[in-house]
């Protein structure tokens, strides 16, 4: 394709790579993180009126439960908030994160402009923001025989501030969120290494986030070839999609087609699409854990 047949999307992306091969995460201070339970069973990517949403990886399920009535997170925002939310608990060590006053400058800090009305991002920020941290996820594991099931509550404490605050009372009016011990936990002893230049890159489409994210959480851990059906990778990240051959076919095109996508930004990423599988190889990580 001609450079002046792209559209604005496609130069942003093919721009925004190679920025990124140039420098990795560790030396533009972009790296992030995501709690490994968030990748192996991934957030609904569109909006959904279910109070309960299934996941399945493997002998891990893992259910979403909107326990509070606000609705379930959805879509790219609330993956890069809890990105950046995973990272804020890693760097400081602490349960609480405190979030600007201003909204303004917590969304520049997310690569978003400020806007309001119905539509505008303020609103849809609220809404993600309230929904994801009013969460619980279960965890349902059954292994030789032995079951483990645990309830994880994201957070015991939020309070926002959605408007602009005056310097003079910024501290009396902070915004926060204050972690359950254990989603605290989980975070410090289970995540993984991303880019937060790559997810923004890719925010339009959670299916590509989630694409990125969990192929480089498994280059991360494999030491030999995975191989992995369509249907167990359809239940684990494809959601949205029907319980039957024709749902499993479109996941089959979405995903080849983020897939190429997703590539341009991870390039070095070893991955075969099989007739009913695919199969990872080994490859090195996006983001390494050992910092280089």
């Amino acid at each position: 394709m001609s450079h002046n047949k792209m559209t604005r999307h496609q130069k942003r992306l093919i721009e925004g790579a190679g920025i990124i091969q140039m420098n990795s995460a560790y030396q533009a201070g972009s790296i992030a993180y995501m709690p490994t339970i968030l990748i192996r069973a991934t957030m609904p990517h569109s909006e959904t009126s279910a109070r309960i949403f299934e996941r399945v990886d493997g002998r891990l399920k893992v259910t979403y439960a909107d326990v509070n009535g606000v609705g379930l997170p959805y879509g790219g925002l609330p993956r890069i908030i809890m990105a950046w939310i995973a990272t804020e608990v890693i760097l400081t060590k602490s349960k609480r994160i405190d979030i600007d006053g201003s909204l303004s400058e917590f969304l520049r800090g997310l690569s978003m402009t400020s806007t309001g009305g119905k539509k505008g991002s303020i609103k849809r920020v609220k809404k993600q923001f309230v929904s994801l941290f009013s969460c619980s996820i279960g965890h349902n594991v059954t292994k030789n025989g032995c079951q483990k099931i645990e309830t994880l509550a994201l957070a015991t404490r939020q309070q926002y501030w959605w408007t602009p605050i005056a310097p003079e009372t910024v501290l009396l009016k902070k915004s926060f969120i204050e972690l359950s011990q254990e989603f605290y936990n989980q975070i410090l002893e289970s995540s993984a290494p991303i880019d937060m230049r790559a997810l923004n890159l890719l925010k339009g489409s959670p299916l590509a986030m989630d694409i990125y994210v969990w192929l480089t959480y498994k280059m991360s851990i494999i030491t030999e070839p995975v191989t992995i059906s369509w249907p167990s990778l359809k239940d684990q990240i494809g959601v949205g999609y029907a319980a039957d051959k024709k749902g499993l076919n479109r996941f089959q095109e979405a995903f080849k087609k983020h897939l190429m996508t997703v590539r341009i930004i991870y390039p070095t990423v070893n991955i075969e699409l099989l007739y009913g599988r695919i199969r990872l190889l080994p490859s090195p990580p996006h983001v390494s854990k050992i910092r280089v």
